[in-house]
């Protein structure tokens, strides 16, 4: 099993009290040999947790180990590697807060490296992708043009309103 972190991660290890770190760095052991697994985290109001998983890290539940697994695309069943997002303080949500930041920011880099051309696909599929990429969409384009028109809406009348 492999194991990777986000590079603030790291930081937030080192910057915890060494009990904390201590007990970070067993729980990450014991979590590559699949001897425990935290609970999974959802959605929280404005934060997206979802497929993150949490481990408390003290006697106090004050800290917390947020982390993902890494899955293998044939076989969910089959655990790849951890990847740990986020340690801190569970005070204020503090620690919530910053692993929903990181995952957001790891899922839009993800998603633009899918939009990147892949080696072998033909110049004017390249050069579709990457003008289609910078120009608006014909709506988009109507709707900003000055002295265009403005879109027609057609509107459903309003439904009757009881007290």
């Amino acid at each position: 099993m492999g194991f990777s972190a986000h590079p603030e991660a790291l930081a937030d290890l080192l910057d915890a009290p060494a009990d904390v770190r201590d007990l970070a760095l067993e729980y990450l052991d014991r979590l590559l040999r699949a001897e425990v697994r935290g609970p999974l985290l959802d959605q929280q109001g404005d934060r997206d947790l979802r497929g993150a998983r949490k481990l408390y890290l003290d006697d106090r539940n004050a800290f917390r180990l947020v982390y993902t697994e890494q899955r293998a695309p044939g076989n969910p069943r089959r655990l790849l590697g951890i990847h740990l997002v986020a340690v801190g303080r569970r005070y204020n949500i503090e620690v919530y807060k910053t692993a929903a930041e990181r995952l957001q920011a790891e899922r839009l880099k993800q998603a633009a490296a899918q939009e990147v051309p892949r080696p072998g696909m033909p110049a004017r599929f390249q050069a579709a992708l990457a003008s289609s990429a910078s120009r608006p969409s014909p709506a988009q384009a109507t709707a900003t043009t000055p002295g265009a028109a403005p879109p027609t809406v057609v509107a459903a009348p309003p439904a009757a309103v009881r007290r």
